[in-house]
């Protein structure tokens, strides 16, 4: 069986096959949906994500300086230096956290329900940038294993002291997490491009069709 007729069939699975125990559909949306909508709602999410961005961006930055060496001439001392250092890590740290392990519950949800073919057309439903299901299994295990090693550098930030945490160690979780958290997002982007451009090419196809059959 193909993925496109897998895919087929678990949309046609409806979340509670049972009717008799089967609620109802109402037409009116919830009031979360509802306010999911608003403007409000919308800006308020756009303010928290660029305020998000420009932190990683501005302790990203200043960590990157003080390795580098440029701002040597503002922090001459070198014990100056390692406090700034571990500042910088610890909010870096906390800021990967919230992604990393506060989206643990929904990367949880989405690895049981992808497993459970009853539910797995609810998870098609939130990952609709592709309808493969291989990509969508290996996007699924890659978060989880970006919030793995979020937990690890947690661990290692929060339990040992800055002169007795092994540099090694901070390294691999930072390059182990950033890559598989890279790997999602670039994976996403292009799938995304990809569903788009297709989608495209076959209503142009479409299109083209009816017109010759219009004009017969």
């Amino acid at each position: 069986m193909s993925s496109n007729e897998r895919i087929r069939r678990n949309l046609d699975v409806p979340i509670n096959p049972d009717p008799n125990s089967a609620s109802q559909p109402s037409d009116k949306p919830s009031s979360w949906k509802a306010f999911k909508q608003t403007a409000c709602f919308k800006y308020t999410t756009y303010t928290l994500i660029t305020i998000y961005a420009l932190n990683i961006v501005a302790w990203g930055g200043m960590l990157f300086l003080i390795l580098v060496g440029a701002a040597n001439n503002t922090m001459p001392d070198e014990q100056t230096r390692k406090i700034w250092i571990e500042i910088d890590s610890q909010i870096l740290n906390a800021l990967f956290c919230v992604t990393g392990i506060g989206l643990i519950p929904w990367r949880v949800r989405d690895l049981y329900q992808f497993y459970r073919e009853k539910h797995r057309h609810k998870v098609l439903h939130r990952h609709s940038y592709t309808d493969n299901l291989r990509w969508i299994r290996i996007i699924i295990w890659s978060s989880i294993a970006n919030s793995v090693f979020q937990i690890g550098m947690a661990v290692c930030m929060w339990s040992m002291d800055m002169y007795k945490r092994p540099s090694w160690l901070v390294g691999l979780f930072v390059g182990l997490g950033c890559a598989s958290g890279m790997f999602v997002g670039l994976a996403q982007f292009f799938l995304r491009r990809q569903t788009k451009k297709r989608t495209k090419t076959e209503q142009d196809h479409a299109t083209i069709i009816d017109g010759n059959e219009s004009e017969m």
